[in-house]
C-alpha cells in the first residue's frame, strides 16, 4: 500500500510539474520566435485545459506574430473570459484587444475596450491617450481634446 501511495504521489507530482512547465516552455518558444510551435502546443494543451487564460493569451501572441489577426482576436477574447488564469492583467488584455480592433479598422469595438480600460484604471493616462487618439481618428475632436486634457492632468 505504501508503494502504491508513493507511485501515485510521484505520478501526480510529475503531472503537476509538467502542467506548470508547459506555459514556461511556451514563453521560451515565444522568446525564440517559434510561433508555429506555440500554436501547435497551446492548441493541444487547450484541448485538455479549455479554461486556461494564459494559453489563450500566449497563442494570441503567436497568432498576432503570424499575422493571423482574427484568430488572435478570438484568443484575446477567450483570455479576457478566463482572465483569472491569464498571464496578463485584464487591463493589458483589453488594451491589446482594443489596439488590435483599431488595427483591424473596427473603431466601435476598440472604443468599447478603451472605455473598459478607463473603468478598470481611471487614473491611467495611457487609457485616455489611446481613446483620445481613436476619437481623433473618428473625427470627434471635442472628445479627443477632453481625453488629451485628462492625459496632461494625470501626467502632472
Amino acid at each position: 500500500m505504501k508503494r502504491l501511495f508513493t507511485i501515485v504521489f510521484f505520478a501526480l507530482l510529475a503531472f503537476v510539474s509538467r502542467a506548470e512547465m508547459k506555459p514556461n516552455f511556451i514563453d521560451y518558444l515565444l522568446s525564440e520566435d517559434k510561433y508555429e510551435q506555440v500554436v501547435r502546443i497551446a492548441t493541444r494543451e487547450l484541448e485538455r485545459h479549455p479554461k486556461d487564460g494564459r494559453l489563450y493569451s500566449q497563442r494570441a501572441t503567436a497568432y498576432l506574430q503570424l499575422n493571423d489577426l482574427s484568430r488572435s482576436l478570438d484568443d484575446l477574447t477567450m483570455a479576457i473570459r478566463y482572465h483569472k488564469t491569464a498571464d496578463k492583467s485584464l487591463y493589458d488584455l483589453y488594451r491589446m484587444r482594443g489596439i488590435l480592433y483599431e488595427y483591424m479598422e473596427n473603431p466601435k469595438a476598440a472604443l468599447r475596450d478603451y472605455n473598459r480600460l478607463i473603468r478598470l484604471s481611471p487614473n491611467s493616462a495611457e487609457a485616455y491617450q489611446l481613446r483620445g487618439e481613436l476619437y481623433e481618428e473618428m473625427g470627434q475632436s471635442d472628445k479627443a481634446q477632453r481625453d488629451f486634457k485628462k492625459v496632461k492632468m494625470l501626467n502632472l
